[in-house]
């Protein structure tokens, strides 16, 4: 095996690793109440650096993220297999984050609920099933 497919394999096992400790990370931040509309400083540096987040994890999704790394092993690392992964993980958290919008819709038409909060919650179940499902298949493909 080269050097590339070798530094390809531990960097797809990186990913996965990877993807599961910021997800966590970032479900955890979304235990935090909400603010509906921040007031301090503070509280919009943590609405921002949240949403940063979740387009970050966005984007790792979408591209196979390892943006830094040789052109080569990131070809490599992002086969037809990952490439298949990533859009049936796009697909599963597309279908969470309709989900959450329609009962979230239900909820809010019974209830006052605070519009960030809907859609955090629609941002979170997306984000964390398609990151789950991938880190998943990628396990299951590097087994």
């Amino acid at each position: 095996m080269s050097d590339s497919a070798e530094a390809a394999d531990r960097l797809s096992a990186r990913r996965v690793r990877v993807m599961t400790a910021v997800m966590i990370i970032f479900a955890a931040q979304s235990a935090r109440p909400p603010v509906d509309m921040p007031q301090r400083t503070v509280e919009y540096v943590g609405h921002f650096a949240w949403l940063a987040l979740a387009l970050v994890m966005l984007l790792i999704l979408r591209t196979g993220g390892m943006w830094l790394r040789d052109p080569v092993a990131r070809r490599l690392s992002n086969d037809e297999v990952t490439r298949a992964n990533r859009a049936e993980a796009l697909e599963w958290g597309f279908s969470a984050a309709m989900a959450t919008a329609i009962a979230g819709a239900v909820v809010a038409s019974l209830t006052a609920m605070p519009s960030v909060f809907a859609l955090r919650m629609v941002i979170l179940a997306g984000l964390f099933v398609a990151t789950m499902r991938f880190v998943r298949l990628e396990r299951d493909a590097l087994a």
